[in-house]
């Protein structure tokens, strides 16, 4: 098509993400919201995560035993029938969180989402994908639209949010955007741990000028995504030093 044309792509992209995805299944079972649990192949989306967060396609254990080639359908099951799923180590939780930074159209039907676990305890912490956006409307050229869908894509692959929540508090912080040493004053053992960068985090200086304070912010916003782990590792630490107070 020509540039100057309207071009509204709604969803479509989606569709196509998510045919592919559904081929790469592994072994876990669900937990209904009655209780019921359901054991078998589960599908994982490792490239598009946010389908994680919406639904899983499961292959009954059962099924998959009497056909050896696993050629069995699945058949889906949304946020809202599920009260969490594992996959391996990994666990899958449904959680009700807004994203006000992203509203979109199909976020308005439901702010529920199955999130994996990070750490478990006194804070409780997940990973968050960001949803793509639900439509591009551009007057620009078809090439123009697939690079926009791309450029969104891989942008929501690196934006994810750590969400915690803290005791009492129900309210989700951002770990990316929030300052932890809040969550980790009262057990000083942690706090300086976490100060020096003893978890393999960056170290923090408790007096900073102005300046210094600007840029460490926009470092903070750089390197906290790369350095997930070790957050997860320091949070995992106090829950531990912490695990009589839930």
């Amino acid at each position: 098509m020509k540039k100057n044309h309207l071009i509204l792509i709604c969803l479509c992209f989606l569709c196509v993400f998510n045919a592919k995805a559904q081929d790469n299944y592994q072994a876990g079972f669900a937990i209904l919201n009655d209780g019921t649990r359901i054991s078998g192949l589960i599908s994982v989306y490792d490239t598009d995560p946010w389908f994680n967060q919406r639904f899983i396609y499961l292959k009954d254990s059962a099924a998959v035993a009497a056909d050896p080639t696993k050629n069995v359908n699945a058949k889906k099951y949304t946020a809202d029938e599920l009260k969490y799923y594992k996959i391996g180590e990994r666990t899958f939780t449904k959680i009700h969180y807004v994203d006000a930074e992203n509203l979109q159209l199909k976020s308005l039907g439901s702010n529920d989402h199955l999130l994996e676990v990070l750490a478990l305890g006194r804070i409780n912490t997940y990973r968050f994908y960001p949803y793509p956006q639900d439509a591009f409307a551009s007057l620009v050229s078809e090439e123009d639209v697939r690079q926009q869908i791309k450029r969104d894509h891989d942008n929501k692959l690196k934006s994810w949010k750590m969400l915690a929540q803290k005791g009492d508090d129900a309210k989700y912080r951002n770990v990316f955007d929030y300052d932890l040493q809040k969550y980790f004053e009262d057990t000083p053992e942690v706090l300086e741990k976490y100060q020096k960068g003893g978890y393999g985090n960056e170290s923090i200086s408790a007096k900073k000028g102005l300046a210094a304070r600007m840029m460490s912010m926009a470092k903070k916003a750089t390197y906290m995504p790369i350095q997930w782990e070790s957050i997860v590792a320091a949070i995992k630490d106090y829950n531990q030093k912490n695990s009589a107070a839930k």
